[in-house]
């Protein structure tokens, strides 16, 4: 029993409220399990689990400097999103809407997510974007980044910050990789960029959707 198909499970029996959205997601999960064309990947949610509880920390107000330990909602969202693979080896989903209500923790999430494409993805000169239709919503995401790299001895010895009040750069040396926000708003189309993450935040307030189309 992984923590997916743990949380799948209990909703389905009634254990955990949630919406129809969600109750759907999780009957396809227990259903895909019996499928031979894809496969869940256990080995992969307990890595990306780990690297969230072992290597984050939260910042500000009461959750200053604790480990990020997932809820079992954000073990469902991510574990599905990194779990499930292809035959090949390749990722079933490679697009996930999130939708939580406010003060869910929704901008950590992805600050976390960014930073594991960053550097414990396995993907050399990774470029990881983080994405709004103004630059200020944009630094929100990339901010929680920024204060996760600071709370950690081990990403501060191995993340280089470029700037400093604001930081608009985060750079792996080690992989080649880095992570910094776009907008619309900025000027600054991202032609020619070639993503490995893309977090895109509020979609409720872009106007259109051709940031979201230039780097998917």
């Amino acid at each position: 029993m992984n923590s997916v198909t743990d949380y799948a499970e209990k909703v389905l029996a009634g254990d955990i409220i949630a919406g129809q959205h969600v109750r759907n997601s999780c009957k396809r999960h227990i259903k895909d399990l019996k499928r031979d064309d894809i496969y869940f990947d256990n080995d992969a949610v307990a890595r990306l689990e780990g690297f969230f509880s072992q290597v984050l920390s939260l910042s500000e107000g009461q959750f200053e400097g604790k480990p990020f330990e997932l809820e079992p909602c954000q073990k469902f969202i991510v574990g599905s999103i990194f779990g499930w693979k292809r035959k090949d080896g390749s990722r079933r989903f490679r697009r996930a809407f999130i939708e939580m209500g406010k003060g869910n923790g929704k901008s950590p999430l992805s600050a976390g997510i960014g930073l594991y494409g960053l550097m414990a993805d396995g993907e050399s000169g990774a470029q990881i974007y983080t994405a709004a239709a103004k630059r200020d919503q944009a630094m929100i995401t990339f901010n929680d980044a920024v204060a996760m790299v600071r709370q950690s001895p081990a990403l501060e010895e191995r993340v280089t910050p470029s700037g400093i009040n604001p930081v608009w750069n985060l750079a792996d040396l080690k992989t080649g990789s880095f992570f910094r926000p776009v907008s619309r708003d900025s000027g600054k189309s991202g032609s020619g960029v070639r993503p490995h993450f893309a977090l895109c935040d509020e979609i409720h307030e872009h106007p259109d959707r051709s940031i979201m189309e230039m780097l998917e």
